[in-house]
Formats: structure tokens, C-alpha cells, sequence
């Protein structure tokens, strides 16, 4: 185990930077799309935390959330057609994942619980990978032409 941590502490820098990088141009991307509603990424200029997190930051991570139109059965169709993320509930793998939290991480709220915190059907939540960029934005691209 110290081996292999070890190993992935020498590229750790590099695939951070590849994952501030490409979740930016994927945030960018998902924001002028007409099916999404709304991508909470701090990395957008859009973003109301947008300022402070270029203050503190030098890059805005690999989370990316975002609100499809037409609430959970959009989402999970979206989520289907897509080859390239896995669907999974964690965090923080070298591939990209994605998951809705109404159904996972948030499963256990009430309906008045998870509008409170801003969790409707539609929210998915994509954790960026170190797959190729243009790669991932051409499998999203198939799965909206599926909506």
C-alpha cells in the first residue's frame, strides 16, 4: 500500500492539473448548453463564488454539479447514454464518475429536506477524471442529443 501511494504521490500534481483544466472546459461547455438549466462550478465567471475561490485558489477543482432539464427522468436518461463516466456514488478516482444525489448521497431526505439544500431530481454530480477531455464533452454531447 505505502508503494503504491508513494508512486501516485509523484504524479499527483500533474493529474490535478489536468482535472482543474478540463473540468473548467467542461463546466464551459455544460453552461451553454439549452437542456442544462444551471452548472455550479466556481471556476465559471457566472459563479457567484467565482471571485473569492480565484482569490484563495489556483485552480477550481474536478467537482462539477449541475441541473438538467426535465428533473430526474432527464437526468437518468442523460446518465445512461454516457459510455465514458462511470455511475457511482464516491469521489476522487483518476476516472471521471457521476451520480445523482437525489438517489445516492442525499437518498436518506425528506423531499422538503433536499429542496432546502438545493437537491432536486435533476442535479447530477460529476467528480472529472483524467480521461481525455474532448472525449468526455463529445460522450456528453451524444448523451443530450438522446433528450
Amino acid at each position: 500500500a505505502c508503494f503504491l501511494l508513494h508512486r501516485g504521490m509523484k504524479t499527483l500534481a500533474l493529474r490535478i492539473k489536468y482535472q482543474n483544466e478540463s473540468a473548467q472546459k467542461i463546466a464551459e461547455f455544460l453552461e451553454l448548453r439549452k437542456e442544462i438549466e444551471k452548472v455550479n462550478y466556481p471556476g465559471l465567471t457566472s459563479s457567484k463564488y467565482h471571485k473569492r475561490a480565484a482569490e484563495l485558489f489556483s485552480g477550481f477543482g474536478g467537482m462539477i454539479s449541475f441541473v438538467i432539464k426535465g428533473g430526474e427522468p432527464a437526468a437518468e436518461k442523460f446518465i445512461k447514454e454516457l459510455t465514458l463516466p462511470v455511475y457511482a456514488p464516491s469521489l476522487g478516482g483518476v476516472e471521471t464518475l457521476i451520480t445523482l444525489p437525489s438517489k445516492t448521497s442525499h437518498a436518506g431526505l425528506t423531499d422538503s429536506e433536499k429542496k432546502a439544500q438545493g437537491i432536486s431530481g435533476g442535479l447530477i454530480r460529476l467528480s472529472v477524471g483524467i480521461e481525455n477531455t474532448r472525449d468526455l464533452i463529445n460522450d456528453f454531447e451524444h448523451a443530450f442529443s438522446s433528450l
